[in-house]
């Protein structure tokens, strides 16, 4: 897709060139009239092609910012669903801990002489119970 600036830029330049040909070739007065129009000319196809060139650039600067938002959007919900994972994470963790010192609680209840022992396990918790547990089975 050619920008109508460039378009204007390059006939601008062309038009410098053939008047500074035609006046080499004694085609046009050797006054200094067809020189200060060229150099015009050159001036301002330069300012049109430094105009579409900023143009183009930040239209590319436009387009990486939206890519770059785009990037940043995408990551915060990467981080919102590793957030929530690391909470289920958590949470079945922690399930996981209840569930396995209930069995301890149980299997070394089964295992109690008496009816003091039972109440003395059934008082023990987290690293207590589970000592007790690893002292009666071992491992």
């Amino acid at each position: 897709m050619i920008d109508i600036d460039l378009i204007i830029a390059f006939v601008i330049i062309g038009i410098v060139l053939a008047v500074f040909l035609l006046s080499k070739i004694n085609l046009l007065p050797k006054k200094s009239l067809p020189f200060i129009i060229a150099g015009l000319a050159g001036a301002f196809g330069i300012m049109l092609f430094r105009k579409s060139r900023m143009k183009g650039l930040r239209k590319e600067l436009e387009e990486r910012e939206k890519k770059l938002l785009e990037k940043e959007e995408k990551l915060k919900k990467l981080k919102d669903n590793y957030s929530a994972s690391e909470k289920h994470l958590q949470q079945a963790n922690a399930e996981l801990e209840k569930q396995r010192a209930a069995y301890q609680k149980t299997i070394l209840q089964i295992k109690a002489e008496n009816e003091e022992e039972k109440e003395r396990i059934d008082r023990l918790s987290g690293e207590d119970l589970h000592n007790e547990f690893l002292e009666a089975f071992g491992d």
